[in-house]
């Protein structure tokens, strides 16, 4: 019998080696992510992966290969072990599909090699150690761009309480682009693991007057409007094509894209993204707008890469 793409996707999720995989080094910004990430994996039914990583220089390396180490790697992996468990046990995930693994080597990099297998990647917005500036500079751009699998970015403040059950509602930023479309798509795997409806959500913003048309301004506001619903009522009817076992809401707002979209970080579980777009959503993870999510989300948000 042929699959339909509902089971493929469900199964795609429930499928990873590693499930959700978490960077913890020991800071706050690391625990809040790893909470979060424990919830959603025992929500979702899926693997949870807490990572360590370390990075060694090329010189020590180099030594150690010749028999002379100048880095006590055997001390840092213990180190590393004991800060997992004991992490782990106080995040509450003492499930046998729960497990600690350290990784030589730079975080993003330990971390988008077990992208290939994981459902999805969580960190914290800032960490110490191999984690440092998590979203500052190149580090937070490289991130989402290389994994193969969502980035969830969860602020320091969010403890690890959100609701992933009935009731809740997983919210997806969306316009016109094929990375807004990636999103779309992702957040209703996600939401029919877990059970939950989605809303699929499109910033109008203030319509600058065209002199040049023939047409008043409010004219030209209600032609943005209607143009931006169809395309929010196209995504929808995509999602409940693939996903019919999940309630699809649609929804658009006035107001810039940064600010419609932090809004719901306040009350959604999850908050989902694109890696970019166009429309009232360009340069979702590219300068002012995406500075203002990712440093101003009150909840866990969903970095989605186009595949």
């Amino acid at each position: 019998m042929t699959e339909n793409r509902e089971e493929t996707a469900s199964r795609d999720i429930a499928a990873t080696r590693h499930g959700v995989v978490v960077g913890v080094d020991g800071s706050d910004h690391a625990r809040a992510a790893l909470h979060t990430g424990a919830r959603l994996a025992a929500s979702a039914g899926v693997p949870l992966t807490a990572v360590f990583a370390y990075p060694i220089s090329h010189y020590a390396v180099q030594a150690a290969s010749y028999g002379q180490p100048v880095v006590d790697e055997a001390g840092i992996r213990d180190e590393g072990e004991t800060m997992l468990r004991q992490a782990l046990a106080e995040a509450g995930a003492d499930r046998a599909d729960a497990r600690g693994m350290v990784k030589r080597g730079p975080a993003p990099q330990a971390l988008a090699e077990l992208s290939s297998n994981a459902s999805a990647i969580v960190v914290g917005t800032r960490g110490r150690g191999g984690f440092t500036g998590m979203l500052l500079g190149s580090t937070s751009a490289s991130l989402p761009s290389r994994s193969h699998c969502p980035v969830i970015i969860v602020p320091p403040d969010a403890d690890g309480t959100r609701d992933f059950s009935a009731g809740a509602v997983l919210a997806v930023g969306v316009d016109e682009s094929g990375h807004s479309r990636a999103a779309a798509e992702e957040a209703a795997r996600w939401a029919q693991a877990l059970h939950l409806p989605v809303r699929l959500i499109s910033a109008l913003a203030p319509v600058s007057p065209d002199v040049e048309a023939w047409v008043s301004l409010e004219e030209q506001r209600r032609s943005a409007r209607e143009q931006l619903t169809r395309t929010v009522e196209e995504h929808a009817a995509a999602v409940r094509a693939a996903f019919p076992d999940v309630t699809v809401e649609t929804e658009v707002r006035d107001g810039a894209a940064a600010a419609v979209m932090v809004d719901e970080t306040r009350s959604a579980p999850l908050t989902v993204v694109g890696t970019r777009g166009h429309g009232g959503f360009t340069g979702m993870l590219l300068g002012s707008t995406s500075l203002a999510i990712m440093h101003h989300a009150e909840g866990p948000l969903m970095i989605v890469p186009q595949s």
